[in-house]
């Protein structure tokens, strides 16, 4: 357990996007919804998603993953996960099947 969080780390939850760095003027840009760059203008790099992973804490896949995914339960038993997040495959299926039944 920390003693203070750092939305960085992914320790206990899923880790918020790192800042982009402008290639221009390296300046750092926190905002995940911009596209340029804060102090110069200029187009930023493209974001860099994590990697899909199977989550060994509750044995699904999970595109946003946290560090507690990396092994198992200690007791060995899988458990739902609050934090996960499912991949784009997994949304555009569930997508389908909802407008097939509608």
């Amino acid at each position: 357990m920390c003693w203070s969080c750092n939305a960085y780390c992914g320790n206990c939850k899923p880790p918020k996007e790192k800042p982009r760095q402008c290639t221009n003027c390296k300046a750092f840009n926190f905002d995940p919804e911009k596209t340029t760059c804060r102090k110069c203008g200029a187009e930023l790099p493209p974001r860099v998603p994590p990697p899909v992973i199977l989550c060994q804490l509750c044995g699904m896949k999970c595109a946003n993953p946290c560090k507690k995914g990396e092994r198992p339960p200690a007791d060995g038993v899988l458990r739902p996960c609050k934090l996960r997040t499912p991949p784009q495959e997994e949304l555009e299926a569930i997508s389908k099947q909802q407008n097939a039944q509608s």
